[in-house]
């Protein structure tokens, strides 16, 4: 087994290896939220890393935690907002494979996750961690599109890795994803109306009337699982679920005490208290009219 292959076995993750030529910045076009507008920086390694010779692409199951109650008249939650933080626990892993890799190579790195440049996505699917699905995420044959992606841009010449077997694309008469979709913007493609996606408008700092109305039929109080928990190729799973009232009545200092294990509160608590309004507000209106 090669260095990549036994350090997957070691750690329950995937890794797949690539060369680090650009891609083709042709594919790119229209607005993707919270990345640079830069389409050098999002298809071209050597902007990270100059002198990049290749790819180390790893996907790493979330840690999952104690799920949220489930009362009744809740508004969904994302797994983001009840998972631990990937972000430290991926890099970690990262750092370990670069230790690892050290011990047999001289090299320069760069480790990336969830970074707003090189597009990551792109790049796990070049590395062969899976395929690009109708929903916009890389469905893998371990863990489905359920899992993190991380990259190392290195300049190593020469790095031995055996390829897994891999899926090829979501079956043509699937349309799961593109039917759930609260914000349709699976419509058509994947790379079209992602200003419409909720997941986005959950995070967005300032929303138009519209997009209010979009997230209040969404029910969805903080990010979005919909496409993820249809799709085939994804593990069944329970949805969490929040009453907005406590979000309102919760105070800074609350919320970091409840949820600062999470990835949630990177746009900060007057978001999530804005979207439990909405929401509560929808709700109240409902229960008005009946």
């Amino acid at each position: 087994m090669s260095i990549l292959d036994t350090f997957a076995e070691k750690y329950g993750c995937i890794i797949g290896a690539c060369d680090a030529s650009p891609l083709d910045e042709s594919n790119y076009g229209g607005f993707t939220p919270f990345v640079s507008t830069d389409i050098k920086k999002r298809t071209d390694p050597a902007t990270i890393l100059p002198g990049a010779t290749g790819v180390i692409a790893i996907g790493v199951a979330p840690e999952k935690t104690n799920q949220e109650p489930r009362p009744s008249g809740g508004a969904q939650l994302s797994s983001l907002g009840t998972n631990s933080d990937y972000h430290p626990h991926v890099r970690a892993i990262l750092r370990e494979l670069v230790n690892e890799l050290k011990q047999h190579y001289n090299f320069k790195h760069k480790i990336l996750v969830d970074s707003p440049n090189l597009d990551e996505r792109a790049f796990a699917v070049r590395a062969g961690l899976g395929f690009l699905g109708r929903n916009g995420l890389v469905i893998s044959q371990k863990f489905g599109s359920r899992f993190n992606i991380g990259l190392i841009v290195h300049d190593i010449k020469c790095l031995e890795f055996e390829s897994m077997p891999l899926l090829k694309a979501c079956p043509a008469n699937c349309h799961l994803c593109i039917d759930a979709c609260p914000g349709k913007i699976l419509q058509t493609n994947w790379y079209e109306n992602r200003t419409s996606c909720i997941s986005y408008l959950t995070q967005k700092k300032e929303l138009t009337a519209d997009e209010e109305i979009l997230l209040a039929r969404s029910n969805q109080l903080y990010g979005c699982d919909i496409c993820q928990n249809v799709c085939p190729f994804n593990a069944k799973c329970e949805t969490n679920s929040v009453d907005p009232r406590i979000w309102l009545c919760m105070d800074d200092a609350a919320f970091a005490e409840k949820y600062s294990h999470t990835a949630m509160l990177w746009q900060g608590p007057a978001i999530l208290r804005r979207n439990a309004h909405i929401l509560f507000s929808s709700l109240d209106n409902t229960h008005a009219k009946t």
